[in-house]
């Protein structure tokens, strides 16, 4: 006999929507914590761009020098520029595993505008501040003015640019976290609605017979 398993279609449809909206908390969680992150990149790109620099205008060449030096010691930067990269990658990875596909586009923008900036940053930001650094102690310094004078001004283009592509990215990833909502919410309610009240049993069918199969057949055909 050949045992022959038939399943309902329906219930492998609500298995696998089940799945699926099972992966969906970790999923929007880290979703939520790179639009956390990214928008404390942008806030402070930002804050920099229309509050630290213009107000370092107008002070002298020796006081600029120093703050700026002071800036790069902080390793608090480095971190948050990290982790919006690795939590928007991830949220990337699990949104294309679980989320809508939608949503996935959404976060993969994200992950390229955000490209762009740590593309800007370690290009541009970066290599003018290890310049900066290099010239050591500002009183040991016998032209402030032009050390200064070749730093600040590609610097500041530099997080202008870079400030405006994060808010984009921002912008995607709250889209993205958006769509990932709605998208939860409707495969929840169709998981709901296609559960079936009784799920058929397994079938069994025998397997058809032969002459060869039956001595007392095969007999009489004989």
């Amino acid at each position: 006999m050949i045992d022959r398993d038939v399943r309902s279609p329906v219930a492998e449809t609500v298995r696998s929507a089940r799945h699926r909206v099972d992966g969906d908390g970790p999923t929007g969680l880290v979703l939520g914590a790179a639009l956390v992150a990214m928008a404390l990149v942008a806030g402070l790109n930002y804050t920099f761009s229309v509050a630290v620099m213009p107000n370092l205008a107008g002070a002298d060449d020796r006081t600029y020098v120093v703050i700026m030096q002071r800036f790069n010691e902080n390793p608090v930067f480095q971190v948050s520029f990290t982790g919006a990269l690795v939590l928007t990658a991830l949220a990337a990875v699990l949104q294309r595993r679980h989320g809508p596909a939608v949503a996935t586009r959404w976060t993969v923008v994200a992950l390229v505008l955000y490209g762009v900036v740590l593309a800007v940053t370690v290009g541009i930001n970066v290599p003018l501040n290890y310049e900066l650094d290099e010239a050591v102690d500002p009183d040991r310094i016998t032209d402030l003015a032009d050390v200064r004078n070749q730093f600040e001004g590609p610097w500041v283009v530099a997080n202008v640019v870079r400030t405006l592509f994060c808010t984009a990215a921002v912008a995607a990833l709250a889209r993205a976290l958006f769509l990932h909502g709605r998208g939860t919410a409707d495969r929840k309610a169709g998981a709901s609605a296609g559960r079936p009240s009784w799920t058929p049993p397994a079938t069994t069918f025998p397997a058809a017979s032969s002459p060869s199969a039956d001595p007392a057949r095969a007999r009489s055909v004989r």
